[in-house]
């Protein structure tokens, strides 16, 4: 039985959820006003058969499993949406990977093995991650399946480039879209068919993009725009910028769901039927 095999077996389940670890973009923060937002930066666990197995992006959100009632198995699979520190920076305390307990095997475009073996090392980390036997790369150029879970990545707009990913389910299909500038009159390419969910950045006001503009991140306004656009029947705001309160947050949800009604952000322990 190859690696793979293995890995597949561990992730067969009928009844997978998305489960929200960490929504927060660009750096970690903490403090009584981010008490229900959080302040873990992005990292979603996709939970099937009672166990954590798969991952969008491991961000210091990645580390907060357990406080969710998850419990991680021995087999994962981690898909990157791009090596920014906020969201590969809960790799570098991952204690189950460093104590060899799990296999893990990373997703990420390009060379995602000489991106983080060459951030996660000293000087700047303690030990390589280079040096972990246990931790193998995977170049993702299509769809992969995990149990009754199919990932597709697709390209979004941020500096240095990056991934979404559509995530279809036995019984719905959820669009990740953490960190995309939208750009007039450019329109983002994503996998066709029916979307239930949308994830998407929602880091600064639309007072604030004129100048944030190349920075990569959208507001809430883009993010409503797109949920219109691709029919969907829910929208999850994230990447909240970290200087935003949870009463921030709430004004924006409610100026959001002036124009999408359906309309939440996420927040730690966020569950979402697939």
């Amino acid at each position: 039985m190859t690696l793979m095999d293995i890995l597949d077996a561990a992730h067969e389940s009928t009844q997978p959820s998305l489960v929200v670890l960490g929504s927060r973009g660009s750096i970690p923060v903490s403090g009584a006003k981010y008490t229900r937002f959080g302040g873990n930066t992005t990292s979603i666990a996709i939970e099937q058969d009672g166990l954590a197995a798969t991952f969008i992006d491991a961000g210091t959100g990645i580390n907060a499993y357990e406080e969710h009632g998850l419990v991680l198995s021995d087999q994962l699979s981690i898909f990157l949406t791009h090596y920014h520190w906020d969201h590969i920076q809960g790799l570098s305390m991952l204690g189950d990977m460093w104590g060899g307990d799990c296999i893990v095997e990373i997703w990420g475009s390009d060379d995602p093995k000489a991106s983080l073996s060459g951030a996660i090392r000293p000087p700047w980390f303690p030990v390589s991650l280079a040096g972990q036997d246990n931790v193998f790369y995977r170049p993702i150029e299509g769809v992969v399946h995990r149990g009754s879970v199919q990932l597709t990545p697709f390209t979004v707009n941020h500096p240095g480039g990056a991934l979404g990913y559509r995530i279809e389910g036995p019984g719905a299909v959820v669009l990740v879209v953490t960190d995309h500038e939208q750009v007039e009159g450019a329109v983002l390419k994503i996998p066709e068919g029916h979307v239930d969910v949308v994830i998407y950045d929602a880091q600064y006001l639309p007072s604030e993009m004129d100048g944030r503009r190349g920075w990569g991140h959208s507001s809430w306004k883009d993010a409503t725009t797109f949920a219109s656009e691709v029919d969907a029947d829910r929208l999850i705001l994230t990447s909240h910028d970290p200087g935003r309160s949870d009463d921030a947050i709430d004004a924006i949800v409610g100026a959001a769901q002036e124009m999408f009604p359906a309309t939440e952000a996420a927040r730690p322990g966020m569950r979402i039927s697939l």
